[in-house]
């Protein structure tokens, strides 16, 4: 045994030497990395922010990888369940690690989890969590984060035209400047004491004027961990996630991506919210504390949120967070969501057992307009749900689910199953039911649809490693709505395929393949309920990865189908190149990509991750034939001073002349985005 954890100690440690010098592989390359992977197969929008700020606040304060908890370890997204159940058993085996290169010789661990791990893990001797904090100390040690952005687009919209009415008096639909401007500020000590502030004002949002004073959004928390005996306090805007996302789930939840294991609802519990998000969070206090083997979360939410009222109800929830207009400003904070929440979880030592309960009042009253495919969505002004959710691991299965109700009787239950027969095979299997009638404010879980109601599915996905330097990633998800939806006047059924092989035969370059194929019904007009068709598209993608001292590059190439009942089969093309280099006689890193597209339909779209300034996420939407090319660059003025630049164009070659439509409209074929932040560190 000493002499295998020599050889690999060894070993690893000249790999990862030499992996160390790879400026690609920091930690925002590797967050990034993971935060693409799981966004690659989906068009929803992902708070990218405090996904960031969750990971990069490890790279300050590493987890120990001998007192770290599963709910710890997590966080780490890159890790299937399976690795991290081995990684717990093989400490609890060996009673610690005793050093960062054991991790080899755990089952399911290669070097690309080792070196993936190695920014935000560290091994050392067991701490006394609950050890005391001292005030002199918090302010003496920790760390303080201060951030300052601005976006502005620089063609013309047209919400930004002013017109003369016929007094003549001059104005514009949009309130404000075109120029978007945030500012954060977040303090951190050893991960025990976290607080901080945002503020955003959106482009076309007034920041000074008549209408509006300062920014429209103001964000502020407050987060304790180990003290006393609360593992957590929050207090401020903050997340609550827990079991699997039928009740609470307003932090990043589980979906279908090229982490065909990861399907299992991740980092439970109470969160501060330290990103700009405008409308998914909570506004009050909450605690965690322990009684025996039970941890129990409690927390009260009181929050304004936006929405159309009229004596006394409302359609719909305003989600956007824009308030830019008149119209838009008037549904600011019009209504009033009072939340009560709780969860329990009891460890059992191979089981885990939760329970669920939230209670929802609301100020004025929510009333729909009832349509075919909206009959049983949520109406009132208040909404009780609970549920009981379980983890079990029997030798090589880890079995889980959660299964819930609300008071209008609405039922929803995930059930899944995870197994491991070798160390180079998973499979994982995951049947859920939502009942049409079930429909909560806050339930965030694995679906097809973004709504958790009115479907039923089974999913399986597996991840095999046949030889060494290769991972086969596949799944399988056939669905059904067994009542109507938006755009589909009877009941419908689909089924997604996706399939990706991955290839690394040095340490330097990488290459992967991805198949992915969908099925789905749609109206084929809107007249008859008899009216639905098929329609499918899918997509072909090829990646090549090399790095070379400062020097990195990318290529990718996407082709895309699209075939319906009511039109041809189109194909669409995209194409891109990437260079990134890190200057070493001066503190510069920049990132240059050009692109080319066609996609002759909406279906045929393509949705392609691109870098971007710190604190920013950009999956845009390609849809048309055009160019886009983007120059992005960091500049470390000093240790503790940076800033970020962002220049990005894209160009329609289909003979347009405007992009996109009402006040967005923009009376030319091409679009240019500038972005700039500064942070200083301290």
């Amino acid at each position: 045994m000493k002499l295998r954890l020599f050889i690999v100690s060894l070993f690893t440690a000249t790999y990862l030497s030499v992996t160390s010098q790879n400026a690609t592989q920091t930690a925002e390359s590797i967050i990034n990395d993971i935060f693409e992977q799981y966004t690659a197969e989906s068009d929803e929008t992902i708070d990218y922010e405090s996904f960031y700020d969750d990971l990069i606040s490890l790279v300050d304060n590493p987890l120990n990888l001998n007192t770290a908890s599963s709910n710890e370890l997590e966080k780490l997204a890159f890790l299937s369940d399976v690795q991290i159940e081995n990684i717990l058993a093989y400490i609890y085996k060996n009673k610690q690690l005793n050093t960062i290169y054991e991790l080899q010789l755990i089952e399911g661990i290669d070097m690309t989890d080792i070196r993936n791990m190695l920014p935000f893990v560290q091994v050392g001797k067991t701490n006394d969590l609950n050890e005391k904090i001292y005030t002199n100390e918090i302010f003496k040690y920790g760390k303080s984060d201060v951030m300052f952005r601005m976006d502005k687009g620089l063609e013309q919209k047209k919400g930004y035209i002013k017109s003369t009415d016929s007094e003549g008096i001059s104005s514009a639909p949009y309130n404000g400047s075109s120029i978007y401007n945030s500012l954060k500020y977040n303090f951190n000590f050893k991960n025990r004491i976290q607080f901080g502030a945002s503020m955003e004002k959106d482009a076309g949002e007034q920041f000074w004027g008549t209408k509006h004073k300062g920014y429209d959004f103001y964000s502020l928390y407050f987060q304790g961990n180990n003290i006393g005996k609360f593992k957590t306090i929050v207090a401020g805007n903050f997340r609550a996630s827990f079991g699997q996302g039928l009740v609470f789930n307003s932090g990043f939840g589980s979906s279908k991506s090229s982490y065909t294991l990861n399907v299992v609802s991740r980092d439970n519990g109470l969160k501060r919210l330290s990103s700009t998000d405008e409308t998914n969070y909570f506004k009050g206090v909450g605690g965690t504390f322990k009684l025996g083997k039970t941890e129990i979360n409690l927390f009260y939410s009181n929050k304004k949120t936006d929405a159309d009222t009229l004596n006394g109800s409302f359609k719909s929830f305003y989600r956007a967070g824009l308030h830019r207009t008149d119209s838009e400003t008037d549904k600011k904070h019009s209504v009033t969501m009072q939340t009560i929440g709780m969860h329990t979880t009891t460890n059992l030592g191979l089981a885990r057992l939760g329970f669920t309960m939230a209670h929802t009042l609301l100020s004025d009253t929510l009333l729909p307009d009832k349509a075919p495919y909206n009959l049983h969505y949520f109406s009132g002004l208040q909404q009780i749900s609970a549920s009981t959710d379980y983890r079990i691991r029997l030798g090589s299965f880890n079995v889980f689910g959660e299964t819930a109700f609300t008071n209008n009787k609405g039922v929803a239950t995930i059930n899944g199953i995870l197994f491991s027969p070798t160390s180079t095979v998973s499979i994982v299997t995951l049947w859920r039911y939502y009942s049409p009638e079930y429909d909560t404010f806050y339930a965030n879980a694995f679906s097809e649809n973004t709504r958790i109601n009115n479907e039923t599915g089974m999913y399986i996905g597996t991840e095999i490693r046949p030889f060494s330097r290769w991972k086969l990633s596949a799944y399988t998800d056939s669905y059904r709505f067994p009542w109507l939806k938006y755009g589909v006047n009877a009941p419908s059924s689909g089924q997604d395929y996706l399939l990706q092989a991955e290839f690394n035969p040095k340490r330097n370059l990488g290459m992967n393949w991805r198949l992915k194929f969908e099925q789905k019904q749609k109206n084929t007009d809107n007249i008859t309920i008899a009216g639905i068709g098929n329609y499918a598209k899918g997509s072909v993608r090829y990646q090549l990865m090399y790095n070379s001292g400062n020097f990195s590059t990318k290529n990718l190439i996407e082709i895309s189908y699209s075939d319906s009942a009511s039109t041809n089969p189109k194909i669409g093309f995209a194409a891109y190149q990437d260079m990134s280099y890190n200057f070493n006689s001066l503190p510069l890193s920049i990132d240059f990509r050009y692109m080319l597209f066609d996609a002759p339909t909406y279906d045929n779209r393509f949705y392609l991750y691109e870098k971007d300034i710190l604190y920013a996420f950009s999956i845009p939407m390609f849809y048309g034939l055009g160019l886009r090319y983007y120059l992005n660059m960091k500049y470390e003025l000093t240790k503790n001073f940076s800033l970020w630049f962002k220049i990005a164009q894209t160009v329609y070659g289909d003979n347009r002349a405007s992009i996109s439509s009402g006040n967005e409209e923009i009376q030319v074929n091409k679009k240019t985005d500038i972005r700039f932040m500064i942070r200083y560190r301290f």
